[in-house]
């Protein structure tokens, strides 16, 4: 079925699950708490949970997508058919990531769940479902993913609006994304029809995040490319839905690895999603899932619990993280791992590993003749996000893979940020 993105990420789920989202800070700056740029999914039921601890202490992911809460009439319920608010094993999960930094957004729905709109019809009892969520786990971040024939009920998406607008009301600090399918071409019809009821509702949606994932146009689709032009597809939709939506109002979530479609979202997919939304000032980047961020090995041999291609640990968590400002881990080998880069020093890695230079001292910064810190930039050297060098006398870090492409010379929005003078 076209739109069933997330089920295989579903497998060890009484319930099943899927979907979520985020919101901006300029690339370049310290990622923070509350920082919601970044923040991928993680399914909060498929025994791989103990990955989201080491991508906060070990790699510095400071938002995450806690997945999914389901209605169930009028009550909702955690993936595992726990109650929200009393889940003896995912609150205190997310208790425990709120403790080492992390802040959460609460995403409801997915492939095979749905949404509290979509299984109660009392107004009243969706907005105190919702208000539930909000006050149970003090988050003013909350994503609903609506997929399969969900999608198409206009009715149900009604309520949603209303719920959100009630509770904007309610809670000035909320904001709502809104997680839907998506082609290259952009978001079906019934998509579009999800934005015109917000707009009938008289809110906006805070982000529109699509699955840039599954597009079921071959096994050999440029996934990063594809994520691309679906971005750019769906932002013409949304402003012709209403004008005042930007990219900043976009979100960009795709499968890592391999999809259920046999295509693969690989590492050169994530360096062109990334560098996309650094230059566009895309709302927010999220991936399915941190629970697959990793190679598969033992008995772990499924997209539910990694990504069925070869990489090292986070290297997708890794790969995105510049987009928030940070490092992302130390480049070994071609791919990340651990560590990261403040300001030319490195910390948590070595100095210069499998090739690429992440460090240095005593190195002369370009033609500026002053002495700095970091390694010179070299023209022929492979640089990626969250390495730093000098040159003409300041540092410069980079936001993503990189060569060739002077510091200096690449403005604002380009791959090397300004670090001040060294």
């Amino acid at each position: 079925m076209r739109f069933a993105k997330w089920a295989a990420s579903a497998s060890a789920l009484t319930l099943a699950t899927a979907g979520a989202v985020i919101a901006l800070a300029p690339a370049g700056n310290a990622a923070t708490a509350g920082d919601y740029s970044v923040a991928p999914y993680v399914d909060m039921s498929n025994g791989q949970e103990g990955l989201l601890d080491t991508a906060i202490t070990g790699h510095g992911l400071t938002s995450y997508t806690a997945a999914f809460v389901l209605g169930s009439g009028c009550n909702q319920i955690w993936g595992d058919t726990l109650p929200i608010g009393a889940d003896s094993f995912t609150d205190p999960l997310i208790a425990k990531a709120k403790s080492e930094g992390a802040s959460v957004i609460i995403s409801s729905g997915g492939a095979s769940g749905l949404p509290l709109a979509w299984t109660c019809s009392t107004q009243s009892s969706i907005d105190a479902g919702y208000q539930a969520i909000i006050d149970d786990y003090g988050v003013d971040r909350l994503d609903f993913d609506i997929e399969g024939a969900a999608i198409a009920d206009t009715a149900a998406a009604a309520r949603q609006m209303q719920a959100m607008k009630d509770l904007k009301a309610a809670n000035p600090n909320l904001q709502f994304s809104v997680t839907l399918p998506v082609l290259t071409s952009g978001l079906t019809s019934d998509g579009v029809n999800i934005l015109k009821a917000a707009k009938t509702a008289g809110i906006r949606i805070d982000t529109v995040n699509i699955m840039t994932m599954d597009f079921y146009e071959g096994t050999g689709t440029e996934m990063g490319d594809g994520s691309v032009s679906a971005a750019e597809a769906t932002l013409a939709q949304m402003q012709s839905v209403d004008s005042g939506y930007t990219y900043g109002n976009l979100g960009i979530t795709p499968m890592i690895g391999k999809n259920d479609d046999g295509s693969t979202f690989t590492l050169a997919d994530a360096q062109t999603v990334e560098s996309f939304a650094a230059q566009h000032g895309v709302g927010r980047l999220a991936f399915w899932s941190v629970n697959r961020d990793q190679p598969c090995s033992g008995t772990a041999n499924s997209l539910s619990t990694c990504s069925e291609i070869s990489q090292n640990s986070f290297a997708f968590t890794d790969a995105f993280l510049p987009f928030a400002g940070g490092s992302g881990g130390t480049t070994t080998g071609g791919a990340t791992t651990g560590g990261t880069t403040t300001g030319g020093t490195t910390t948590g890695g070595s100095g210069t590993t499998g090739g690429t230079t992440t460090g240095g001292t005593g190195t002369t910064g370009g033609s500026g003749g002053t002495t700095c810190t970091a390694a010179s930039w070299s023209s022929s050297q492979v640089y990626t996000g969250g390495d730093t060098v000098s040159w003409n006398g300041h540092d410069w870090l980079a936001k993503w893979w990189t060569q060739g492409e002077e510091p200096g010379t690449t403005g604002e929005w380009g791959v090397w940020s300004d670090q001040g003078a060294c």
